[in-house]
Order: C-alpha cells, then sequence, then structure tokens
C-alpha cells in the first residue's frame, strides 16, 4: 500500500477543484492528513457563513473516507519535530512550525509530503513531492 502525506495546500486545492492534485494524490492508496493540516484547514474556515460551513462539511467527508488516515502527534512525532526545528535553525533554513509538524509526520510514517510549498526540500530525508502553483 503507497501513502503521501498532504500538505495544506494540497488539500485545498484537492477539496475545491481537484485539478493536478487529484490527478497526483489519486495514485496514492492512502491519504494522511496531519493534524496540522486539519487545524490550518479549519483555521481558515469562517463557520458564520454558508461557504465555510460547506466546506467544513466536505472536510469532515472527507476525513470520514476509509482511504483517509488522520495523524495525530504521538512520541515520535513530537521527537521528529524537535529535531527538525534544530536541524533547520542550523542549517539556517527554518520553515513555519506547522509545516515542521507536517515533515514529522511524514518522516515518522516514511511516506512523502505533498506539497505546493518549496522550502520542504530543506528538510533532510523527507520525500518531497512537489506540485507547481498552478495559479
Amino acid at each position: 500500500m503507497t501513502s503521501v502525506a498532504v500538505d495544506t495546500n494540497v488539500l485545498i486545492s484537492f477539496l475545491q477543484s481537484g485539478n493536478d492534485s487529484m490527478q497526483v494524490l489519486g495514485r496514492f492508496d492512502r491519504l494522511v492528513i496531519p493534524f496540522a493540516v486539519d487545524a490550518e484547514f479549519r483555521a481558515g474556515l469562517d463557520l458564520t457563513t454558508r461557504s465555510g460551513r460547506h466546506h467544513l462539511h466536505i472536510l469532515e467527508t472527507f476525513l470520514a473516507d476509509s482511504s483517509v488516515e488522520y495523524a495525530t502527534a504521538d512520541g515520535a512525532v513530537s521527537q521528529k519535530c524537535a529535531m527538525l526545528y534544530q536541524v533547520l535553525k542550523k542549517q539556517g533554513t527554518p520553515i513555519p512550525v506547522k509545516d515542521i509538524w507536517i515533515a514529522s509526520v511524514a518522516l515518522v510514517r516514511n511516506t512523502p509530503v505533498c506539497t505546493f510549498d518549496r522550502y520542504f526540500r530543506h528538510v533532510p530525508l523527507l520525500d518531497v513531492i512537489e506540485l507547481p502553483y498552478l495559479c
């Protein structure tokens, strides 16, 4: 079984329009959604609007799919996150902490991360599937 961790920007693209994200993610048997991706997606929703509630429903339906794995932060992920934070800082290539969490989940689960963000390249040993921006 092949799996891929999905970054927030790819999840948004996938849930809104599919496009190239759909083609790439469709090659995998399992989509891993790190807790940080779920939190970031939900933080961007305005639940006082019909659109916000609709997008929340789409997310929750998606997360309930049997081919989707919701990945939480256990001790191994927390340790990996702390180590990566220090390594990236020493390299002079810091990235947002939420993305260090995403990379940590992917590394602990030995799965690539699919993203539009180039800075994931700086994470040692992380296999990155980098999609081009489609705007």
